[in-house]
C-alpha cells in the first residue's frame, strides 16, 4: 500500500511539473532569455560576421514568441506541440550560449 502511494505521489509530482514546464509564461521566460542571449551575442560578434543575420532573426522570433504566449490561442497548442517547441528552444538556447562562448576576443592584447 505505501509503495502504490508513493508511485501515486510521484506520477502526481512529474505531472505537475511538465504542466508548469508547458504554461504559456515558461514559454515567456524563455524567450526573454534567448533574447537576451541574442543581444550578448550582437555585442560580442562583429556586424560583418554571418552570425550577426541569425542574431537578428532570434531576437524578432522570440519577441514574436512572448506575444504570442501571452495570447489565450496558444493554451490551445496540443502538449504534444508545446513540448516539442519547449525542447526546440531549449536547444536553441545552448547553441546560443555556445556561440557566445565562442566569439573571438574584441582586442588582440592581453589584459
Amino acid at each position: 500500500m505505501l509503495d502504490w502511494f508513493k508511485t501515486k505521489f510521484h506520477e502526481h509530482r512529474e505531472r505537475r511539473r511538465i504542466a508548469r514546464e508547458l504554461e504559456p509564461e515558461s514559454f515567456r521566460v524563455l524567450a526573454r532569455e534567448l533574447r537576451d542571449l541574442a543581444v550578448i551575442a550582437q555585442r560580442l560578434w562583429p556586424r560583418q560576421h554571418k552570425f550577426y543575420a541569425k542574431i537578428k532573426r532570434i531576437q524578432a522570433e522570440m519577441e514574436q514568441l512572448d506575444k504570442l504566449a501571452s495570447k489565450p490561442e496558444f493554451r490551445r497548442l496540443s502538449p504534444e506541440k508545446r513540448m516539442q517547441l519547449r525542447q526546440s528552444l531549449i536547444q536553441s538556447r545552448d547553441q546560443l550560449i555556445e556561440t557566445v562562448q565562442t566569439a573571438p576576443s574584441p582586442t588582440s592584447m592581453l589584459q
